[in-house]
């Protein structure tokens, strides 16, 4: 406590400026002991003296007292900082370009920061996000590794009471709202479990969550609005709360509305109670990976730990099984990753490499302004020599120093927050869809830490280079008229080049990576995709499942939609599917093969299931193999039939003939093989992992969301209308949605990658530039150095070229050993990129070949600028003023 007191008054002690005060209490303290001298017998110049004497002086006293009152070092701070400050506002150039462009490297950093931030560590509207996973189901053998679960999973989760503190199941559907306008409009609804809510850790703005009571089959017609939903369809009224409202023509109560932060899964607009029935919870009796499971540890419960636990399960369901499909199946596992892993899918990896592109940005401008401010310390040798020489220790020019970076670095960390705000607006309207649409641009308090970190970082990192070269000085040699030709400056020379050598060496590194993320864009463009996106225009339709609540009465409204498009002037052909290549969606699952027995360690077959109509493989120019596509005779009541792709074939079928081979979904009908097509890929281009696929036609099965495809002669987009006024036709309450091209699916399949490459590309351009910069700038201070001996070599007889070479061949030497280093820097860092690329090596030598030609034309284009102004040195002149 006494030490806390003596420090608090210590610091109010050195904000006080009671320097009058001070002078005139030890003016008064000294005439009393002259007073005393003097009646003591002392003469009068003998009293003054001895008191002078007994004091120490006034001024020594003085700082003695106010040392022991204040914080010295605090105020020597506030002096460095002063000081620093008045030296900076001399250079306004120097400091206009260093703030601009620590500003972009610490700016560009807090804006990838961000979205990395929202993306991994604190997503929006979730409690404590390291502790939500995802359960998934895996087949060793196969190396399937879904990302859904199956429903008996959750009963299991729930009773894990040792690991997980809340788990729940999620689906995906749509429902169909109309509003006071009459036109319908489509919902996207998530039917999840009760304890949902609770996983995340989300509590509503309005009202409440579901209860276990409400969520059960029957008794689940609640719902819960998201904050969009609520504000969009009903003008953010507070009396919803109770009110009935219709989805899918089914009366629903509103029990809640959740907070704007909490859009879990993505882009919903309503929750309603899943209500499983109790034999879905039961024993496992097949294989249906349809759901998303997830679930909450409990505190302190690891990854790991909960991984372990899930194996332990594994084991338990196998053996209580009894012989079951599950017992059977020694492949089969559950396994646990992050939630913010499942949801970022490759964004993680994009956005890390994006970060490190970025820091590389950082530490070239850093040594950029470490090479300007050695330049700075250069023209100030002889002042602060003699700063030296008037008592200032190395130390306290070093903290001169660092003073003058920590204040350019503040101001750069300023304004790079303003540009880091603009920033994440951007990246976030470039950015790809999916996780993006749950970003915001605000920066919360973790992002000003990170960017608060980086600006210290920055000017700690460009300060070390001319506070080494302060602790260096001469202090005898800057004081005489010569020293500024001393030894001691070509040191700061060779600093100087080493700086630069190794900005142009991360840029180099930066080009490398920016020309293999180009070269597997330009590659992954032209892959085969299995199937002709051109002049294919598409629309997604849902139906109600009270107006459509069978597979006869579905079929029906598809095929009265499809006579009315293929009657559309311009259509050359139409078809309906779900899902669709390169789109949302999609489902896997087991199926039987009929006469075939699987052995104890082998998985169940597994495919990828599509559902379409007849016309739609011919609309999207999907080639028939062998067999025959699906027509309009394959109804409800006719043979159940399938199509299978080349590589369910090639899996399953290797050495016999498929067609006339049968094979069943769990205990349904089994469907006789009546065609092969061509294998299509279906999730990405670049990512496709080959799995057989499996077509159901529509008309033999109830699906009630499918993708209209039209194909057409001229525009895609000029189908959009005609796609509306049929389904109008055939049904005026029938909501038709996100219209879009076959190409437009396509390229959105690419987003990610694209948006990697062109910010990789961005950066990289900058780094390009700034190391470019940075050989100008040595170039260019050394020609000014030897603008003396430049003069001397031309008045002795040099040509012009032989000096312009001279001063060339020094920047092109030292370009051409940051790329020498910079092409062994991009060899170590090929092996971080290898999962990103696409038909290309991380050692690519055409790529690494011409990026290192970039690099040195920008280095001789640099070095040739200050060799123009060398060549024209007058040498009479330059010889009469020396």
């Amino acid at each position: 406590m006494k030490t806390l007191r003596r420090g608090w008054k210590r610091l109010l002690g050195s904000l006080s400026r009671e320097k009058s005060d001070l002078s005139d209490e030890l003016q008064s303290h000294l005439e009393m002991q002259i007073d005393d001298n003097l009646r003591a017998g002392m003469p009068p110049e003998e009293a003054r003296r001895q008191a002078k004497l007994k004091f120490g002086g006034l001024d020594s006293t003085k700082e003695s007292y106010r040392d022991q009152r204040g914080l010295p070092w605090l105020e020597t701070t506030f002096a460095d900082l002063r000081y620093a400050a008045r030296t900076l506002r001399k250079s306004p150039s120097f400091t206009i370009v260093a703030v601009l462009t620590l500003a972009v490297g610490i700016g560009a950093n807090t804006a990838i920061f961000s979205l990395l931030d929202q993306l991994l560590l604190n997503p929006s509207g979730i409690s404590h996000p390291e502790r939500v996973v995802t359960v998934r189901t895996r087949y060793a053998k196969q190396s399937l590794d879904f990302a859904g679960s199956s429903s008996s999973n959750l009963a299991d989760l729930r009773t894990s009471t040792n690991v997980f503190e809340h788990a729940a199941l999620g689906g995906n559907g749509t429902l169909n709202y109309t509003g006071s306008n009459s036109v319908p409009e489509r919902l996207i609804s998530a039917p999840v479990s009760s304890r949902w809510f609770d996983v995340f850790g989300a509590t509503p703005l309005l009202g409440r969550v579901f209860t276990p009571e409400e969520d059960q089959p029957n008794m689940n017609r609640v719902a819960v609005l998201s904050h969009g939903a609520w504000t969009r369809l009903f003008g953010a009224d507070r009396d919803i709360i109770g009110r009935t409202v219709q989805f899918d023509q089914v009366p629903y109560q509103v029990i809640g509305v959740m907070r704007p932060e909490f859009r879990w899964p993505l882009d919903t607009d309503v929750w309603t109670p899943l209500g499983l029935r109790p034999e879905l919870l039961a024993p496992r009796n097949r294989f249906n990976e349809a759901y998303t499971a997830i679930a909450r540890t409990k505190p302190g419960v690891s990854l790991e730990q909960a991984q372990a636990w899930l194996g332990v399960l594994t084991d338990r369901v196998r053996n209580a099984d009894k012989g079951g499909a599950v017992a059977r199946n020694t492949n089969w596992s559950i396994t646990v990753m992050p939630f913010t892993d499942y949801v970022a899918g490759d964004n993680k990896t994009a956005l890390l490499l994006l970060l490190g592109a970025v820091g590389f940005v950082l530490l070239i401008a850093c040594s950029n302004i470490a090479g300007l401010m050695v330049a700075r310390m250069t023209a100030r040798a002889r002042e602060l020599a003699v700063r030296a020489a008037l008592g200032a220790g190395r130390s306290r020019l070093m903290r001169q120093v660092f003073a003058e970076a920590l204040l350019l670095a503040a101001a750069g960390g300023a304004v790079g927050v303003g540009l880091a705000l603009g920033g994440v607006k951007v990246l976030i309207l470039m950015g790809p869809p999916g996780p993006t649409s749950a970003f915001n641009a605000e920066l919360d308090p973790y992002v000003l830490v990170f960017c608060a970190g980086a600006t210290l970082a920055s000017g700690l990192l460009f300060g070390l280079a001319p506070a080494w070269q302060i602790s260096r000085v001469d202090v005898q040699g800057a004081l005489k008229i010569e020293g500024r030709s001393n030894t001691a400056e070509g040191g700061r020379q060779r600093l100087r080049s080493l700086l630069v050598v190794g900005e142009t060496a991360l840029a180099l590194t930066l080009l490398v990576a920016a020309g293999l993320f180009i070269r597997s864009f330009v590659n992954l463009q032209r892959v085969d995709p299995g199937f002709d996106p051109r002049g294919v225009m598409t629309a997604t339709s849902f139906l109600s499942s009270v107006q459509y609540p069978g597979g006869q009465a579905q079929a029906n409204f598809y095929r009265a939609l499809l006579a009315r498009l293929r009657a559309t002037p311009g259509v050359t052909s139409a078809g309906l599917g779900w899902p669709l290549p390169m789109g949302e969606g999609g489902e896997a699952g087991s199926f039987e093969i009929e006469g075939r027995v699987l052995n104890p360690s082998d998985p169940p077959a597994h495919g990828e299931r599509r559902f379409i109509t007849p016309g739609y493989m011919e609309t999207l120019t999907i080639p028939l193999k062998r067999g025959r596509y699906f027509t309009d005779a394959d109804r409800i009541d006719a043979e159940m039939v399938t199509i299978i792709d080349e590589n369910l074939a090639k899996q399953y079928w290797p050495a016999e003939d498929p067609l006339g081979k049968r094979l069943r979904m769990g205990n349904g009908a089994w469907n006789t093989i009546v065609g092969i097509v061509g294998h299509v890929k279906h999730s990405s281009l670049a990512t496709d992992p080959g799995k057989g696929v499996y077509y159901f036609p529509l008309y033999q099965r109830s699906v009630p969301y499918t993708v209209i495809a039209v194909k057409t002669t001229g525009q895609p987009s000029a189908m959009s209308n005609a796609i509306r006024e049929a389904a109008r036709a055939a049904d005026p309450n029938h909501p038709i949605t996100a219209l879009r091209s076959m190409e437009a699916y396509v390229s959105r399949s690419l987003a990610t990658r694209r948006f990697g490459m062109r910010l990789l590309g961005f950066f990289a351009g900058i780094a390009l530039f700034l190391a470019a910069l940075g050989l100008y700038g040595v170039i260019s201070y050394s020609v000014t150095q030897r603008t003396r001996e430049i003069g001397i070599r031309m008045a002795l007889g040099a040509e012009r070229m032989t000096v312009m070479k001279l001063v060339v061949g020094q920047g092109f030497r030292l370009a051409a050993i940051g790329v020498a280093i910079g092409i062994m820097a991009a060899a170590l860092a090929g092996r971080f990129l290898e999962s990103q690329l696409f038909q290309v090596s991380a050692l690519d030598p055409l790529t690494i070949s011409a990026t290192a030609a970039a690099l040195l034309a920008a280095g001789l284009l640099a070095s040739y600028l200050p060799a123009r102004r060398a060549v024209r040195v007058d040498p009479a002149v330059t010889l009469r003023c020396d």
